[in-house]
């Protein structure tokens, strides 16, 4: 996103305030809301400046968005930690599971693993989601 500002003089100043790898307010740090508020500053109407207020409640709306950025990045990481071990604690264990349209998996676990944000495990050459799983038990002794 860029901010285009224009001053007294006609000229116009661009300012990109986002991270090139994000999109949107998630892209946005402190360091790109100064950027942002120095401009709108720079190039607010002389004969009815920003208030004390406007500005406030400004820099809380943009400080109350980027905790709220954080905390879901944060519970996304969670999410997918207690999924990861989740599958983990099922390796060399008998499960048996089927996804909607495709043949049951059966078998032991031989592998734990997170893809596209979804933890996975692994029986042989077959992969099932830990969600798509239904029967869980201890191996048979041989």
């Amino acid at each position: 996103m860029a901010v285009d500002g224009i001053s007294g003089s006609g000229s116009t100043n661009t300012v990109n305030v986002i991270e090139k790898d994000k999109a949107g307010f998630s892209g946005l740090t402190a360091e790109s809301f100064l950027k942002l508020l120095i401009t709108e500053l720079q190039n607010q109407d002389p004969t009815e400046p920003l208030g004390n207020e406007q500005l406030l409640a400004q820099l809380s709306s943009m400080r109350e968005l980027q905790s709220n950025i954080e905390l879901s990045d944060t519970l996304k990481a969670i999410t997918t930690g207690q999924g990861l071990t989740q599958a983990a604690s099922l390796i060399g264990k008998e499960i048996e599971g089927q996804l909607t349209g495709q043949s049951a998996v059966a078998g032991v676990v031989d592998r734990a693993f997170v893809r596209e944000g979804k933890a996975y495990v692994g029986v042989g050459a077959s992969e099932l989601p830990v969600s798509a799983i239904s029967i869980v038990q201890e191996p048979a002794s041989v």
